[in-house]
């Protein structure tokens, strides 16, 4: 993951919120993401985001990415290798925090089989993980190695 400091950029976005990179940038041209574009890339600070994921338009589009995300597991019935889907309810959580963990760690992996969604709904957050059982297990051991609170 390039150092963005105290950044997100486009594909941060894609993501954790599971909306296309056309969806994210229709949303920046209707005004209803607010960024700022930094050496050719768009830069969201995270009180930019937190407004945007909180937005009511928004929400609900996120909210049927992450169930389907569950669902088209579910339903998958010719998966290529042993496969997880896994939700984690984190109470009280720093929802930065979480967020650039999970952001970080999946795009330090190269693993582009993991497939990772965040959202705050209040008095938890939620991360949902899917991928090869292997990497998704891994994911959340080093989570809880890293917060051992949680």
């Amino acid at each position: 993951m390039q150092d963005t400091g105290h950044y997100y950029v486009l594909s941060h976005l894609v993501q954790f919120t599971g909306l296309t990179d056309r969806t994210l940038r229709n949303y920046l041209a209707s005004g209803i993401l607010h960024g700022e574009k930094i050496g050719g890339m768009w830069h969201f600070t995270p009180e930019q985001i937190e407004a945007f994921l909180s937005h009511p338009a928004v929400r609900p589009s996120i909210l049927a990415k992450n169930h389907s995300r569950v669902y088209d597991f579910l339903l998958d019935m010719k998966k290529p290798c042993q496969q997880t889907c896994m939700i984690l309810d984190i109470p009280n959580g720093n929802d930065k925090e979480i967020a650039e963990f999970f952001c970080y760690r999946i795009n330090q992996s190269g693993d582009s089989s993991l497939q990772f969604s965040f959202h705050m709904q209040a008095p938890y957050i939620r991360v949902i993980l899917v991928g090869s059982s292997s990497a998704v297990l891994a994911l959340v051991n080093e989570y809880y190695a890293a917060h051992p609170q949680a």
